[in-house]
């Protein structure tokens, strides 16, 4: 799994940074991982999201009753150089 972290990571930075009014949730990573060519399953690019907010690197929220998955709320500035 570490590459699909790095991909989940490359995709954070590029939907969230430098606009932090994106919406980025796994539903919106695992279609731009799979335009680019790598699927992942939601539950794959979800446990990377919590793994990710368990080491502090982002902040996620769960949006009830939208299906999308957690939100990516703020992202640790060290994580998108």
């Amino acid at each position: 799994m570490p590459d699909l972290r790095q991909r989940v990571i490359d995709a954070i930075c590029e939907e969230k940074w430098p606009d932090p009014d994106n919406e980025v949730n796994s539903t919106t990573i695992c279609e731009r991982l799979k335009r680019g060519g790598h699927a992942a399953s939601q539950d794959e690019v979800r446990e990377v999201l919590f793994q990710l907010s368990d080491h502090r690197n982002i902040t996620v929220m769960m949006e009830p009753g939208t299906g999308s998955g957690p939100v990516v709320q703020s992202v640790d500035p060290n994580l998108c150089p």
